[in-house]
Order: C-alpha cells, then sequence, then structure tokens
C-alpha cells in the first residue's frame, strides 16, 4: 500500500497514532466544537503523507459529525450557522480551485496570528475584568464582515488541510453564546461543509480503497470520544467552557505560527 508503509513496518505505532488522532477530533468535536478537532490532522500526520491523511480523516469526520449533530443540533444558532455556511461554502470552493497550486504557507500563518492575538485579547480582557458586553455588540453589527473573513477562510483552510475550525472558532468565540448554542452551531456547521467537500475531494481522486479500509478499522473510536466529548461539556460552566476554548484557540495559534515559519 503505497504512503501506508508505516502500517507494514510500525503497526503498532501506526495505530496508536492513528487512534489518538481520531480520538481527538470526536472528542473535540462532541465537547468543544472547534480549533480542538484540528489537532487530528498534525498528529496523523506523524504516520501518513499529508494527502493520505485527509484521505482516511475525511470519512471519520463525517460519521463523527453525524453522532454529534445527533446530541446537539437542538441547540444550534440557526441565524448564525446559515452566515457561517454561506461564506465557508465560497472559501470551499476557493480550496477546491486551488488546491493544486495552494501554497498555505501564508494562510496558516495569517489564522495563527489572529487565533494568538484573539486569545492573548480575550485572557487581557479578563485580568482586567473588561465587558465583554461592547465586544457581543461590536461583532453583531459587523457579523456579515467577519463572516466573509474569518467563515471564507475556515471553508478554504477546511478543504485544503481540514483545519477549518480555528477561524470558525476565531469568528464564533466573541458571541459569547452558551457552551452548548457553541458546540450544537458548530455541529450544524461542520455537517454541512464536511458533506459537500466530499464530491470535490472525490473528484480529486484522494480516496482509495486503502484509505477507506483504513478509515473503516478506526471507526471503533469514534463513539467512545463523542460520549466523551458529551460528558465533558455536561461537567463544565460557560466560564470554564470558555476559558478552555480560548486557551486552545492561543495554543493553536503558536502551532500554526510554528508550522508555517518551520516551513
Amino acid at each position: 500500500m503505497t504512503g501506508f508503509e508505516i502500517m507494514v513496518d510500525m503497526p503498532f505505532l501506526f495505530w496508536v497514532m492513528a487512534a489518538m488522532s481520531v480520538l481527538m477530533l470526536s472528542v473535540a468535536k462532541s465537547g468543544f466544537g472547534g480549533a480542538l478537532a484540528s489537532t487530528s490532522v498534525p498528529i496523523m500526520l506523524f504516520v501518513l503523507p499529508p494527502k493520505l491523511a485527509l484521505a482516511v480523516l475525511l470519512p471519520i469526520f463525517l460519521i463523527t459529525d453525524i453522532g454529534v449533530l445527533f446530541i446537539w443540533y437542538k441547540f444550534c444558532n440557526w441565524r448564525i450557522v446559515s452566515i457561517m455556511c454561506l461564506f465557508a461554502l465560497l472559501g470551499q470552493v476557493a480550496g477546491w480551485l486551488l488546491f493544486d497550486y495552494f501554497t498555505d504557507v501564508v494562510l496558516t500563518a495569517l489564522i495563527g496570528i489572529v487565533a494568538v492575538v484573539t486569545g492573548v485579547k480575550y485572557w487581557v480582557d479578563i485580568i482586567r475584568n473588561s465587558a465583554l458586553s461592547v465586544l457581543v455588540e461590536y461583532v453583531e453589527k459587523r457579523i456579515w464582515q467577519r463572516a466573509a473573513l474569518w467563515c471564507g477562510l475556515s471553508g478554504i483552510s477546511s478543504f485544503i488541510s481540514l483545519s477549518g475550525g480555528i477561524p470558525a472558532q476565531v469568528f464564533l468565540l466573541p458571541h459569547r453564546v452558551s457552551r452548548q448554542a457553541f458546540v450544537g452551531t458548530f455541529s450544524v456547521y461542520f455537517m454541512v461543509i464536511d458533506l459537500l467537500k466530499t464530491p470535490l475531494y472525490l473528484q480529486l481522486d484522494l480516496f482509495t480503497s486503502d484509505s477507506l479500509h483504513i478509515s473503516a478499522m478506526l471507526l471503533p473510536v469514534v463513539p467512545i470520544g463523542v460520549f466523551l466529548g458529551w460528558w465533558l461539556n455536561k461537567r463544565m460552566n460557560d466560564r470554564i467552557f470558555y476559558h478552555i476554548s480560548h486557551s486552545v484557540l492561543l495554543f493553536m495559534g503558536f502551532k500554526l505560527l510554528v508550522d508555517a515559519f518551520a516551513g
């Protein structure tokens, strides 16, 4: 199996890393909804080349989306998710058209910078005890402009590297919806964009019988992660949820900057 040599040479390492990747994405999608799921791709890249990692993970993303949607859809903010999906789909078309030519270093660096700035600003406001209601009012007034930028970038980065959660989280976090509405909104958002990118991936011939076989072998990890994420979400309040989400966003932003400049 071309590209899967490590599965033959070091099967234990391959399956441990692949299972960790799937567990991370299913916990993140079910419990936190946003950027944490993007860590699944870098973990999978330890054992697979980029395009194979995308081919293995996308079917798992879709199965996870179905489970998460079933649990959380009733909490979705339908107005916000409609605006998000509109611009994300435009971004996905751009990602599809540019897939073979796209150099994602600049995009990665840009998303990383804003993720870091967003995370740092949140903690500075917490330390200063600043009123967050002013920020919520501002982002509501600029919802279309911010969605065009961040959800458009989310669509592009989601198509190219399955990392659309980071710019989408930059967009949604300042709206300060409840943690249930946050995960519910993301459950619908990612179900839509992951479904609609599938035929575009098929057109690019990313899927093979080998990649689909590996995806199927990893599926038993999904319900474990979905349940664990749901359990974690139920046992925290909104304040802790936002502390964790912004901390993860900050960490992922630094990681994207390291990846961009190291590359």
